[in-house]
């Protein structure tokens, strides 16, 4: 049976396997991994691309994504616009000159998730998919619970 130990020992392991992925790319073009992976988190994710949504989705503090975002908007790499009816927050968009870099940490993630999933065929993806989606939703009730 896994544990809870088990699955945050997988999660562990995907995040540290991410982030020697990414690191050849954050060397390359001197930013930081964290910087990177906010900066593909707001290309990918346009409708989530606030600060809030980087610390929940990403599970990153405050202060780190803050610091993160400014040095993204400062290098000229994102910008940030008024949210329509909530003047608290800014939704983050990739600018022009950040094309490239997004361009190159997608094509590592399409090479780390090919990795990730080299010799599982694709019946067990799509259990494994079915599995995920399904304790997506137990996750989605367990933090609703009061």
């Amino acid at each position: 049976m896994i544990t809870i130990q088990d699955l945050n020992g997988h999660a562990r392991k995907i995040g540290l396997a991410y982030e020697k992925a990414l690191l050849p790319l954050s060397k390359e073009i001197d930013m930081p991994h964290t910087a990177i992976s906010i900066l593909l988190f707001i290309a990918n994710n346009p409708d989530f691309a606030t600060a809030s949504h980087i610390c929940e989705m990403r599970g990153l503090k405050r202060p780190v994504v803050s610091a993160h975002v400014e040095q993204l908007v400062q290098r000229g790499y994102v910008e940030r616009r008024a949210v329509p009816g909530d003047r608290r927050k800014d939704a983050l968009v990739c600018t022009e000159k950040a094309e490239r870099i997004v361009e190159l940490g997608r094509a590592r993630q399409i090479r780390f998730a090919s990795a990730l999933l080299e010799g599982i065929g694709e019946e067990d993806r799509a259990v494994m998919e079915r599995c995920f989606l399904k304790m997506n939703a137990n996750i989605d009730k367990i933090i609703k619970e009061k």
